[in-house]
């Protein structure tokens, strides 16, 4: 038989997948709420949270509760099994670079809220970067993050690593990223940065990425050219 808190576990993915607990930012019962039903300690339920957190099935925030994972994110395991590598041919051997084209806050609206599951209107950093290599442009990024959760994002961050200050000075842990690879026409902006002619095409990745309790902490868009990047993915079965 099954630990108590692997049975409370399964019982609480199958509500979210049958709908009980809707995929919608639904907040789950608060822990004191869970014991009582369940008959357990706080431990036990902490153990079964912890469980669909890493299943990507929902995500915490500290203070507020724990909340289902919208539509879209939950075929993203946060602990996550599948590797997903993003990687350009020979990149060791060249000069990779990044300018800055914009940088400015702004208020979220329902998609980007959506996606980092925060409030409409709540301020987000709007970043646009041009990736080069060996001074050739490659790849044109817009990026939003939460202000409050990712605090005192600035140029001198932008012009190193983002995720080194979100690992390193602000102390969280990436987990892992959702991915959707699409073909797509380059538009003007396309063809203007990355130096493309109206009738060649760009491949876009439209990413999430997640922190190791669930919050998506990034939403971003990168816009690839067609003949400079090659994306490679390695899966490996968890058993």
């Amino acid at each position: 038989m099954d630990p108590k808190y692997m049975q409370i576990y399964k019982t609480m993915k199958q509500r979210i997948l049958d709908g009980i607990y809707k995929e919608d930012n639904q907040k789950l019962p608060n822990e004191v709420t869970l014991c009582q039903e369940f008959d357990c300690s706080r431990m036990t339920i902490k153990k079964a949270l912890d469980l669909l957190v890493m299943d990507g099935l929902i995500y915490r925030k500290k203070g507020k509760g724990s909340f289902v994972l919208p539509p879209g994110a939950l075929s993203s395991k946060i602990n996550i099994q599948e590797d997903h590598i993003v990687g350009l041919t020979n990149s060791s051997e060249k000069n990779v670079t990044s300018k800055i084209l914009d940088f400015q806050l702004k208020f979220a609206d329902e998609t980007i809220a959506n996606k980092l599951c925060i409030q409409k209107n709540d301020p987000v950093y709007d970043i646009h970067r041009l990736r080069l290599i060996d001074q050739k442009p490659y790849v044109l990024e817009r990026t939003y993050m939460s202000t409050s959760l990712i605090p005192g994002l600035d140029m001198d961050v932008l012009n190193h690593s983002v995720y080194d200050y979100i690992e390193q000075t602000l102390n969280f842990k990436i987990a892992g990223f959702l991915r959707i690879t699409r073909a797509d026409c380059s538009n003007p902006s396309d063809q203007k940065y990355l130096e493309l002619k109206d009738t060649e095409p760009v491949l876009e990745v439209e990413q999430v990425a997640y922190l190791d309790n669930g919050t998506p902490f990034e939403y971003s868009f990168s816009r690839h050219r067609y003949d400079r990047f090659e994306f490679f993915s390695r899966s490996m079965r968890h058993i």
